[in-house]
């Protein structure tokens, strides 16, 4: 089996299958594109999974602008063309989720006559520019995978299409709870911190000056609420120096501009919170694990999980905003979480389709 994954949510979400091939003895090859270097790194330590076997890109830093990804695209080509017998001597590809370098893994499998195995696919936006590349980068992928693994029954529903057409297992759950489960547990009973937690840092938030503003003036608001421990990646940073944003925040004393954190200690710290303010679709599946009220400040989400219970689809409406800020302590989970094991079953049938190849040989 390879692995090939690129950003630090990739990483989460597949360390649960790594630990399952570990846990079983099972040797993977794990390439990394490494678009977050010195963060997976990190998450490898934390996690307990090995470093990459092989580094396409060769970073040292993270990339952080849209102009870097045509020189890093080019480069990990390159270098996965280099390493192709390597490669190629194992029979399936798995990647995972809606990044460019989810779409890079899937062409390169193709291109080298593997089989390419999708988790997380089936969730759906249905409006390709939001988000954008995500919703363009899951449709593609869906079309060139030969294994789905959809993290819920309605993602399922979103692949009927191809029934009958390719493998499609149901996990039930997002591999990102393996991780959770193993090393976060959610928390008991009603909680009311003095703090709410606030993260936006996706591209099409953070590119958008108008967008932006708006996040930034729901995030001033809840400061009038509580203290808000605001979580600023360099890029974010960039932006917000760009359009005259960070120093306002800067000066807010009830806003703390904080680094980036560990997944650990960033969840950790988020199941402490009285709510979260994010924009992120990761955040919106965490939030309901972990029992914490969640603000989605975007249009469209591609997402079921939590909506209507843990989580508002803000779509920038204030009285939807407003109503989240008087009513987030009624953000709840309304049942206790099941527990599906996804990155087992997702191993489980893989196996099994190695050996039916090894047996159709």
């Amino acid at each position: 089996m390879v692995i090939l994954i690129g950003t630090k949510g990739q990483l989460i979400k597949t360390a649960g299958i790594m630990r399952e091939f570990q846990r079983r003895g099972m040797d993977y090859l794990y390439v990394q594109t490494d678009q977050h270097p010195s963060l997976n790194r990190i998450l490898e330590e934390k996690l307990q999974i090995k470093h990459p076997d092989i580094n396409l890109s060769g970073r040292k830093k993270d990339l952080e602008s849209p102009l870097e990804m045509l020189g890093f695209l080019a480069r990990i080509t390159i270098n996965a063309f280099r390493h192709r017998k390597t490669i190629k001597q194992h029979r399936i590809l798995i990647t995972q989720g809606d990044t460019i370098s989810t779409l890079f893994a899937a062409v390169i499998g193709k291109l080298f006559g593997m089989k390419v195995a999708h988790v997380e696919a089936g969730l759906r936006s249905f409006d390709i520019f939001h988000p954008f590349p995500e919703e363009l980068v899951r449709r593609i992928t869906t079309w060139l995978a030969d294994y789905l693994f959809p993290p819920s029954d309605w993602a399922e529903g979103n692949l009927k299409h191809y029934k009958g057409k390719k493998l499609i297992i149901n996990t039930k759950q997002n591999t990102v709870y393996d991780v959770l489960f193993e090393f976060v547990p959610p928390r008991e009973g009603d909680v009311d911190s003095d703090y709410a937690v606030a993260a936006i840092h996706r591209q099409e938030t953070i590119y958008n000056r108008a967008l932006f503003e708006k996040a930034v003036s729901v995030i001033e608001r809840a400061s009038r609420m509580k203290k808000i421990k605001y979580i600023v990646h360099k890029t974010s940073e960039r932006q917000l120096r760009k359009f005259g944003l960070y120093e306002r925040l800067k000066q807010n004393p009830a806003i703390e501009m904080m680094g980036y954190l560990d997944y650990i200690s960033f969840m950790e710290l988020v199941r402490g919170a009285a709510f979260v303010i994010t924009d992120g679709g990761g955040l919106q599946e965490e939030t309901y694990y972990l029992n914490v009220p969640c603000l989605i400040m975007r249009y469209r989400t591609e997402r079921m999980v939590g909506l209507g219970e843990t989580a508002l689809l803000s779509q920038f409406d204030e009285e939807k905003i407003e109503h989240f800020f008087q009513n987030y302590r009624n953000f709840k989970r309304r049942k206790p979480f099941p527990r599906h094991y996804p990155s087992r079953i997702i191993v489980d049938t893989l196996l099994k389709q190695m050996e039916e190849m090894e047996g159709n040989k």
